[in-house]
């Protein structure tokens, strides 16, 4: 088995961070904790997975690949995992308003955005050199995971986009990652050429360049087709989880015009 499957690193920020939301999970949701906790608890361990883990070390500067794991696992994963995790309430019903519409477009504009946004060559290169950079980069997508995730798994049913409207705009972000994922994998510039010639602190670079074949440009492959096949996944479980509640709501409200007529 390669050491590089050992090497987690402390990362004390994550760690607190991580002890800190299972708090005040615990001390606001205490009564109401049930099976939906296991869900919060999911996205707390991989979000520690994502940062400490071997996942985290290769990320910080050494593999383009690993890179663009993490911010699946930030933008894609642990945001929806943790609004599942959040007891349900109904909330009041509220009609669609112009107002609403903008709000939808944020928020898909946030979490489509997160995307393309670090991986800008410019930014992307100084989220893996600079500690304070890769800090905000860390904290702004899962913020703008949560952002988009919310209208689609909010724990407060009216504030759920409409069945119909929400495959639309899962597709949409769907579309943009997909191209995105392929302008990378095809793209003959590097996106992130910091990942080209990284500084060997650890001394794994030959067990990455020659053990595992990981050249550059096949590493930059991987993280695109990383965007462009298991992301879409990701968008094809919640369109059909989305088919199936419009189902479900259409049968509801069949059935209740139905006793209404009886």
């Amino acid at each position: 088995m390669s050491p590089i499957v050992l090497l987690w690193k402390w990362d004390g920020l994550a760690v607190v961070a991580t002890l800190a939301a299972a708090a005040l999970y615990t001390a606001v949701h205490r009564a109401r904790l049930g099976p939906r906790a296991a869900y919060f608890a999911a996205a707390l361990a991989l979000f520690v997975l994502a940062l400490a883990s071997p996942i985290g070390t290769l990320a910080d500067g050494y593999l383009f690949s690993a890179h663009m794991l993490q911010h699946l696992l930030l933008v894609l994963i642990v945001p929806p995992l943790a609004l599942l995790g959040l007891p349900e309430r109904e909330g009041r019903e509220g009609r669609a308003s112009p107002g609403g519409a903008r709000s939808l477009v944020v928020s898909w504009g946030m979490g489509v955005g997160a995307m393309w946004l670090w991986h800008a060559p410019t930014l992307c290169n100084a989220a893996a050199q600079s500690e304070a950079v890769h800090r905000v980069q860390e904290l702004t997508l899962v913020l703008m995971g949560l952002a988009f995730w919310w209208p689609v798994l909010s724990p407060v049913h009216a504030a759920r986009i409409a069945p119909l409207s929400g495959m639309v705009y899962l597709f949409t972000a769907c579309l943009s990652c997909t191209i995105l994922g392929i302008l990378v994998t095809f793209s003959p510039v590097e996106v992130c050429s910091v990942y080209v010639q990284p500084v060997d602190r650890l001394g794994i670079l030959p067990t990455l360049r020659g053990g595992w074949g990981l050249t550059p440009a096949r590493d930059q492959q991987i993280g695109g087709l990383l965007m462009w096949v298991p992301a879409c996944f990701v968008y094809l479980s919640a369109i059909l989880a989305m088919l199936g509640r419009f189902y479900r709501e259409d049968h509801a409200t069949e059935g209740a015009q139905g006793g209404q007529a009886g």
